[in-house]
């Protein structure tokens, strides 16, 4: 091909691009698979065509494009340098531990998976322990309060290095218990135990260090801080909780529950109420959300039932 028909092919490849619209021969728009090729060409004359891999008819004399291809090819795109974005697509502005991490599946949990990712192990370990802590807070159903002054003390915790020779969970656990007792809304250390994947004793020795360290004056919490939720998870009436508070008060004034168990006596004393107003609560249900044996239930009913017959 001389130089002159390679310029004409050139010039006329190069107006179809730039339209991005197929060739045009005497005035319609001819297709790859409608294109005539016993017609003369429109810029030499010739009756010689060829088709390329891009599925265009051409003239193998003057190599002008006859057709249009099945995929078009534009320009790429052009923007002012005013208009141009630079920086990153999102701007973070704040950046939280904890973040949860999915699977991959969701759009944009590439981008935490990959901070996280950046962790040091003093975060992770934070990150870890406030999960842990939320999870359980939330099977115990405990209030919003709770679960920010659990986080804050676990958060102290860490700082202070406390974490050392007790596991994530054990200490997660540990800080939901004393929180609890401290704002006089306890939860038995065995229920805390059945919602934490960690046995009891490493809650316990947990618990005994944060008290140990930080000097927590935790009082043992007394029978009537348990009578409202034992009564709401066995669903007694109203009236048979203002008569066990009372129950509760008076023994609590007389000092008859000391060095006892606290649940065990919460729940005799709703066991002893409810058979006042004639409702049906077998001791097994009452043991079972106080975290007790039927045993220690009816010893502590032993010493309730004195209030009721004495009144």
């Amino acid at each position: 091909m001389s130089s002159g028909q390679q310029s004409v092919a050139w010039r006329v490849a190069s107006e179809r691009t730039s339209t991005d619209e197929p060739s045009v021969v005497d005035g319609e728009e001819s297709s790859a698979n409608d294109f005539d090729t016993t017609a003369a060409c429109a810029e030499c004359g010739a009756q010689s065509f060829a088709r390329s891999a891009a599925s265009e008819w051409y003239c193998e004399a003057c190599g002008a494009v006859h057709t249009g291809a099945e995929i078009e090819f534009s320009e790429p795109g052009w923007k002012p340098q005013e208009d141009r974005r630079t920086g990153p697509a999102v701007s973070v502005s704040r950046v939280s531990v904890g973040t949860r991490i999915g699977d991959g599946s969701g759009a944009g949990t590439g981008f935490w998976a990959r901070f996280n990712n950046r962790l040091d192990h003093a975060d992770e370990t934070l990150r870890h322990g406030l999960r842990e802590l939320r999870a359980l807070a939330t099977s115990l159903e405990a209030t919003d309060s709770l679960v920010d002054q659990a986080a804050y003390l676990f958060r102290q915790v860490a700082d202070d290095g406390l974490l050392v020779g007790h596991s994530i969970e054990a200490m997660a656990a540990a800080c939901v218990h004393v929180t609890a007792r401290e704002d006089y809304n306890p939860f038995p250390l065995k229920q805390i135990a059945d919602a934490s994947p960690v046995a009891l004793d490493a809650i316990r020795s947990a618990v005994s260090k944060l008290v140990r360290e930080y000097d927590r004056q935790v009082a043992p919490p007394l029978p009537s801080a348990f009578i409202a939720r034992f009564a709401s998870e066995t669903s007694l009436p109203t009236a048979v909780r203002q008569r066990a508070s009372e129950l509760a008060d008076a023994v609590i004034d007389d000092g008859a529950h000391v060095g006892q168990s606290p649940t065990g006596i919460a729940a005799a004393i709703l066991y002893g109420a409810a058979r006042e107003h004639g409702v049906e609560v077998t001791q097994s249900e009452l043991a079972d959300v106080a975290y007790v044996s039927v045993v220690t239930l009816s010893r502590h009913w032993q010493t309730v039932q004195t209030y009721i017959e004495d009144e």
